[in-house]
């Protein structure tokens, strides 16, 4: 897909900390790299809490200098495309009007890498890499993706830089389990954007956990906000207001640079909006096992990504097509790659100004491939193969396609002839579409005369032959059938009963899920450390536990207020524990403990009744507002005790000996 031009660091992935100041006693050397001085040792134990894993090995940071971020920019093009693959591929580009004639990609990445000053995980040398450097603003200089992200997550959080050394963070922590580096990938030359989609999936985990890390960062020496904190983020307004937010991200105008052209501006944008929401899905249903399934198991596709039962419950398979190297008249492929449905999207949304009417053309997205050719003499044409899920769908993108070249280009359409769709442009170029069943040929060349014959050339569709065989392996009988009906593809089984409204039981690698009445009555998620169950719509009780991420809350009755529990761990102090237990929203009684060792039990608002308070320094205890408060012996300091009678202190204080 065209991210991995946005970024043109197919193993670099980054997101921006904002501009970056040298760190105090720091210069830089040869090189242009210098050992961080910030202990980020805390940041790095949240991750580890929140992402249910421990770092393999020491991820070091360093300041560099703009000289070795560019150097970074070369090195990473110069792998992705050596020679002149880079060029090939900005003509590319240029025809399928993904950017304008004349634009250097080159000069567009250092823009976006260099000039805002990013901080960013190199997966090549497995550092984390801070700018040294301030950069100067420029038009180019202000990388999308990362803007937006962080002007959203800055909403919730006043921790800036931190937040998002937590998304760096967790790419180094993923990168040391499922390596991001598959020299094998770019030699594939696939019909699926599967590069595309495994960026969608890291950017929207560490988006995720970077959001999740936010009470722990904000709280870290006010530990016993952590647990308000936390449900607040959790809750289910905020959880609907960060999915509607960083959802529609990319089609918002914040994702839009001036300089910079729209689409590759807003395909920068889109691993982390339908990667975070496509996450935050996986783990509100099976917590970081199925985070962790999907790294196990990469999705195939941007478009499993962006409709989530595609990717497991009844998988897209995308077809396999080829396209030939080279024709006998000579023609040789200069550039190819696979746009998927997240690129047919943005190109098509971009080029008709309705990024939800890019969404409604790509759906049905089954595979493509799409590549430039050259002849000897110099000419060009552009073949581009895909397949859909319907044979509609198939000639809605065809019709598409040529109002595209309508549009933007003043294609002139020639009489039908047939399943052909022909047309000529005004700068010379010609093309043929042609459209049969759920296959869709398209063929362009830059010079009139050239002969566009869809035959001459060799290219092969083959639909996955696990589809054939899930097919067989499920009857519509069974799969549709009213009152009971059962499907599975490979290790994901559903049992319906009347269609789902009676009953639904779902069984997969990670775990099982039930629900009945469309869960009006209960529902629950279960996985080998996830627990997560709901009666009555949730408006009788609810529970969820997470055993790696070391959490559970308990709620009886809406928003808990019969009673109310919650328990975590502090993901920065794992040793330490918060937590909250109430009764009529804490009017009958609460306890909590914080994380600093301090535990308060009240009976009735404000301990009225009945109040206990035990810290590492003071203890109390109160009846009818009626007690004594000690306060601990010390080094150097006497042990106090102080009276309480009916809610007044008495003027007195019992004092105990010098501590020796």
């Amino acid at each position: 897909m065209i991210r991995r031009v946005v970024l043109a660091i197919g193993c670099l992935l980054m997101t921006a900390i904002g501009p970056a100041q040298a760190a105090p006693g720091t210069n830089a050397v040869a090189g242009g790299k210098v050992p961080y001085s910030r202990n980020l040792d805390a940041i790095k134990k949240t991750v580890e809490t929140l992402r249910g894993k421990k770092f393999l090995h020491k991820v070091p940071a360093f300041k560099v200098s703009e000289p070795e971020m560019r150097a970074i920019v070369e090195r990473d093009l110069k792998k992705e495309y050596p020679g002149r693959e880079l060029a090939d591929y900005q003509a590319l580009l240029v025809w399928l009007d993904m950017v304008p004639p004349g634009t250097d990609l080159q000069a567009v990445e250092t823009g976006l890498f260099v000039d805002e000053a990013a901080g960013f995980y190199d997966s090549e040398t497995k550092e984390m890499c801070i700018p040294s450097f301030s950069a100067a603003p420029t038009n180019t200089g202000q990388n999308p993706a990362r803007k937006s992200v962080k002007q959203e997550a800055d909403k919730y959080s006043t921790s800036g830089d931190d937040i998002i050394f937590a998304h760096e963070f967790t790419h180094a922590l993923e990168d040391q389990y499922w390596p991001f580096d598959d020299p094998s990938e770019g030699l594939l030359k696939e019909s699926t954007d599967r590069e595309a989609a495994r960026s969608f999936l890291a950017e929207g985990a560490a988006t995720r956990l970077m959001i999740e890390a936010i009470p722990a960062l904000e709280t870290q020496d006010t530990p016993e906000f952590y647990a308000p904190a936390w449900n607040v983020l959790h809750s289910g307004f905020t959880e609907s207001l960060l999915n509607l937010a960083l959802g529609m991200l990319w089609k918002t105008s914040a994702a839009e640079v001036p300089g910079l052209p729209e689409p590759l501006a807003r395909s920068e944008v889109m691993p982390y909006s339908y990667g975070y929401c496509f996450c935050s899905q996986t783990m509100r249903r099976w917590g970081l096992d199925g985070l962790d399934w999907f790294n196990d198991h990469p999705p195939e596709s941007t478009a499993q990504i962006i409709h989530p039962v595609r990717a497991w419950e009844w998988r897209d398979l995308p077809a396999a097509i080829r396209l030939p190297e080279s024709s006998p008249e000579g023609w040789k492929q200069r550039a190819g790659d696979s746009l998927g449905e997240a690129g047919v999207s943005v190109l098509l949304g971009c080029s008709f100004h309705s990024l939800s009417g890019g969404e409604w053309l790509a759906n049905g997205w089954k595979g493509d491939r799409v590549a430039l050719y050259e002849a000897p003499d110099g000419r060009h044409v552009l073949v581009w193969a895909s397949v859909w899920d319907s044979a509609s769908a198939a000639r809605r993108f065809a019709g598409a396609w040529l109002n595209q070249r309508q549009t933007l280009h003043r294609a002139s359409a020639n009489p039908n002839r047939g399943p052909c769709l022909q047309w000529t442009q005004p700068d010379g170029h010609a093309g043929t579409i042609v459209s049969k069943d759920r296959t869709v040929l398209i063929f362009e060349a830059d010079q009139p005369d050239t002969p566009l014959r869809p035959e001459a050339w060799k290219i092969t569709v083959t639909l996955s032959p696990e589809e054939s065989a899930r097919t067989a392996a499920n009857p519509v009988l069974l799969r549709f059938n009213p009152l009971c009906s059962r499907q599975q593809d490979a290790d994901y089984l559903v049992v319906r009963s009347l269609g789902g409204l009676l009953s639904r039981h779902d069984r997969n690698g990670v775990g099982a899920a039930d629900s009945l009445m469309l869960g009006l009555v209960g529902k629950s998620h279960r996985t080998a450390s996830f627990n997560q169950w709901e009666l009555g719509g949730s408006l009788i009780a609810k529970h969820e536990a997470d055993v790696r991420r070391g959490y559970s809350k308990t709620a009886v009755l809406p928003l808990g207020i019969l009673c109310a529990q919650f328990q975590a761990r502090l993901p920065q102090d794992t040793n330490h524990t918060v937590a909250r237990v109430s009764t009529l929203w804490g009017l009958a009684g609460s306890w909590r403990q914080d994380g600093d060792g301090r535990s308060t039990l009240h009976l009735l608002p404000g301990g009225i009744l009945f109040s206990l308070v035990k810290d590492p320094q003071h203890n109390s205890i109160t009846v009818l507002g009626t007690g004594i408060a000690r306060t601990k012996v010390t080094s150097g300091a006497k042990a106090k005790i102080k009276f309480r009678l009916l809610g007044v202190r008495l003027p007195f204080v019992l004092s105990g000996a010098d501590r020796t």
